[in-house]
């Protein structure tokens, strides 16, 4: 029990939690309310609304598969340290990018499609953040992995209250500005993480 206080108490686990919890508000936003925006402000029928919706799970799913390759590559290229910091600092900040498009842009196919990039760069970090996880904690990778999982939980349930206040005022632009800063924050906090040091055990 110890050893599980301390791995939950230990700050590099705790940043790269964070920064799961707030990208995967991002997740969240686009796995539930995807639909609903695109019949409340893009003005699509009901039925065109749900075969659009889904593209976005289609390209993040292929993207997460990539991008556990990809992270693998970089941590073997430029180390333990380095090598994870990567992915998240190009692909989160280039969500942040897609996520504004996806509002800025005035017709609706151009629209989704940055959607759909934008969730992929989302979810190409994935496989990323439970390696590293795993890396800090190396002797208790369970306990790492379950902060980090509860983390990224906590992102939909805080996301879930703001998005349908917002939502129900019509204010798509303020919920995927705010998907934007969680985007950029997200990736700030790797700036913070050595994903290179094992967590005391």
């Amino acid at each position: 029990a110890r050893r599980v206080i301390r791995v939950l108490g230990d700050p590099q686990i705790l940043l790269v939690t964070l920064s799961y919890l707030v990208m995967n508000y991002v997740f969240y936003l686009v796995t539930f309310w995807s639909f609903l925006y695109l019949v409340q402000e893009r003005k699509l029928s009901v039925l065109e609304s749900g075969w659009l919706g889904a593209l976005p799970f289609v390209v993040a799913g292929v993207a997460a598969a990539i991008g556990g390759r990809i992270a693998d590559g970089l941590r073997r290229r430029f180390g333990d340290r380095t090598g994870p910091r990567i992915l998240p600092l190009v692909t989160l900040p280039l969500a942040a990018l897609f996520l504004y498009l996806t509002v800025s842009i005035e017709h609706a196919y151009p629209a989704i499609s940055a959607l759909c990039l934008g969730f992929a760069c989302v979810e190409l970090n994935e496989g990323n953040y439970w390696g590293v996880a795993m890396r800090l904690a190396p002797n208790d990778a369970m306990a790492a992995t379950a902060a980090l999982n509860t983390g990224g939980n906590l992102g939909g349930v805080l996301g879930t209250a703001l998005v349908a206040a917002l939502s129900a005022e019509g204010r798509w632009d303020v919920v995927f500005t705010t998907g934007v800063a969680t985007s950029l924050v997200a990736a700030l906090l790797w700036l913070t993480i050595n994903p290179g040091r094992g967590a005391r055990t």
